[in-house]
């Protein structure tokens, strides 16, 4: 390979990694976006902005929410009304090219009935203020929120919903 050749085919090469790099810096940036939007549309209980978020299909890996967007809006909706000062705070995530890992911090005020699961007590409302993490990860594809898995410490949230017998927690 003559000296010329060499260096076109070094330089190309060095430039498709500058390229690809240069691509999921964007794609990162673009998903990092999806996650302010997502948390900023929770905490104004409005489910309409999910559309710029969620894709239509969007699969949902948990038994408490609904599938595809208009199941996710319907689930978001319900928070809403159960949890009038629902706020969602990010305290970390990790951000990749086609996922996104997220660790949240929620509050709400217990002032509405509350059930977990479809066979789970009903929760009857105690005014306490709620706290609990949840760590979410998302598939990201066609610049949307495509699939989702979660977890939330609904143990502690649990225990946190039962009333407290008379006399105790002063």
């Amino acid at each position: 390979m003559s000296p010329f050749r060499a260096m076109l085919t070094g330089g190309l090469a060095a430039l498709a990694v500058i390229a690809s790099v240069q691509g999921s810096a964007a794609d990162q940036t673009a998903n990092a976006a999806l996650l302010d939007k997502y948390i900023a549309a929770f905490n104004a209980h409005d489910a309409a902005p999910f559309r710029d978020v969620i894709a239509e299909n969007y699969v949902q890996h948990n038994g408490r929410a609904g599938q595809g967007l208009a199941g996710l809006q319907a689930t978001a909706r319900l928070y809403f009304q159960t949890f009038p000062d629902f706020h969602m705070a990010l305290e970390d995530s990790v951000i990749t090219t086609d996922k996104v890992v997220a660790r949240f911090q929620i509050t709400a005020t217990h002032d509405h009935p509350v059930q977990l699961g479809a066979n789970a007590p009903l929760f009857p409302p105690t005014g306490k203020k709620l706290s609990w993490q949840g760590i979410s990860i998302w598939r990201v594809a066609g610049g949307k929120f495509v699939e989702h898995w979660d977890e939330d410490d609904l143990l502690g949230l649990s225990q946190q919903l039962r009333a407290q017998p008379p006399g105790e927690g002063k």
